[in-house]
């Protein structure tokens, strides 16, 4: 009887294992719904922010795509490419603030610059902290900038 009560509790146990979503890593579904489409950026001290436009997103892998749109700037208009993920399992407490982690890049190669996001997804907003690496600069400390933004999604 006892080898027989260990044998069940061994099998629930593997199959909660195999189907939690929180241990599998499985995405929420509703994500690409939040994030696909175009995204205004806000920074402050910044006039007119970025078109920040994500075209899909990989529920297998979390993995984010899209094309990043500079509002001035020798760049001002043209399109260039990100990339990037998205991250979330569910609150095992439901007392816990709950977001979704994202994090994209962007070459310019107009500029020679690299620009990483890396923050978070809640009430329809991301908020990020970004860092800014150009090749040119006057001084050698000043080679990367750091800011926040807020992005809006775009009607």
């Amino acid at each position: 009887m006892k080898k027989r009560m260990l044998w069940f509790l061994a099998v629930c146990f593997a199959i909660v294992l195999i189907y939690s979503p929180s241990l599998t890593g499985a995405q929420d579904t509703l994500i690409p719904t939040r994030f696909i489409g175009k995204w205004t950026e806000h920074t402050a001290g910044v006039k007119e922010g970025a078109t920040l436009s994500i075209t899909s997103i990989d529920l297998a892998t979390g993995q984010l795509k899209g094309k990043w749109i500079p509002p001035t700037g020798a760049a001002a208009g043209k399109e260039f490419d990100i990339i990037g993920w998205v991250s979330t399992v569910p609150s095992p407490d439901k007392q816990l603030d709950h977001v979704i982690a994202v994090t994209f890049s962007v070459s310019l190669t107009t500029y020679g610059s690299v620009t990483s996001y890396t923050g978070f997804f809640k009430d329809d907003t991301i908020i990020v902290l970004s860092q800014n690496v150009r090749p040119n600069s006057r001084y050698e400390w000043d080679h990367i900038t750091a800011n926040e933004a807020v992005f809006t999604k775009n009607p």
